[in-house]
């Protein structure tokens, strides 16, 4: 652990607790990790304005991969995006409301858009889209959009995913379940192991020397990427083999006891 020099961790279900905060004294962590001269990544599925929110005093002093590495942003500047054509996103949305029950969401870069008619499913979107905005016709706009995230209210993501989307959009575009009620669409080749090679290029951190923290399938691609990949205890079932260490859950701060050995490891 003592060439650790970044170390990425996935937001819900892994860094945060089940209240969907912090862990206590993380502050502390992080500038401890700057002493130590270890970057800390925050990759989420959460988009960009969000992730800031939750780290307003250190944004601008982490990096951050943003909607599961559409946009990649380190030091308050963007380094990386990859967005999706108007035409493309027009025809995944209109097939998610002709075929499916799922609910659509443009995530651009200043805020995410839903159709005014699924306004009564907004409780359910701000914690994670703190920008949310509803519009007569999302087929209308013209946005910067780096991911389309279906948001199904009946949990049944995976089954959407294996059924329909894969399917028609698996060849052409990143597919991935980011959760019971999550399903995220976006450029091919797109996900959280492209931001951390984006960061390994910027940093020039040899991808070996890259730790990561993750709980579910949207993480697979940046624990396959890193030379330290770790699961929690609370991992959803199958991720053990994409792992290559287990460590506590969210809720027993699973993520700072592992830390807490490579920060001694290298204070020491």
């Amino acid at each position: 652990m003592r060439n650790v020099k970044l170390i990425a961790s996935d937001m819900d279900q892994t860094l945060l607790t089940s209240k969907g905060v912090l862990p206590p004294h993380f502050d502390r962590y992080l500038h401890r990790l700057h002493q130590a001269g270890i970057e800390f990544v925050a990759a989420s599925g959460r988009p960009l304005y969000t992730l800031q929110e939750t780290f307003p005093r250190f944004s601008q002093h982490i990096s951050l991969v943003c909607d599961n590495g559409g946009l990649v942003a380190t030091h308050g500047r963007i380094i990386g995006k990859s967005l999706i054509p108007a035409a493309k996103y027009h025809e995944i949305v209109r097939f998610i409301l002709e075929k499916t029950d799922g609910v659509p969401v443009l995530c651009a870069l200043d805020a995410a858009y839903i159709n005014a008619v699924d306004a009564k499913y907004a409780p359910a979107l701000l914690p994670f889209y703190h920008k949310l905005k509803k519009v007569p016709n999302l087929l209308a706009m013209s946005l910067e959009v780096d991911k389309v995230t279906i948001y199904f209210p009946n949990a049944d993501s995976r089954k959407n995913a294996d059924r329909y989307f894969r399917p028609v959009f698996g060849q052409d575009y990143t597919v991935q379940v980011s959760g019971e009620t999550w399903l995220d669409i976006q450029n091919l080749g797109v996900n959280k192991g492209r931001g951390m090679r984006i960061l390994s290029q910027h940093f020039d951190i040899p991808t070996a020397q890259m730790m990561a923290f993750g709980d579910y399938d949207n993480d697979i691609p940046m624990l396959e990427t890193v030379g330290y990949s770790y699961i929690m205890a609370n991992a959803t079932q199958g991720m053990a083999q994409h792992a290559k260490y287990r460590t506590h859950s969210n809720d027993e701060y699973g993520v700072l006891h592992v830390m807490d050995q490579v920060l001694q490891a290298q204070e020491g």
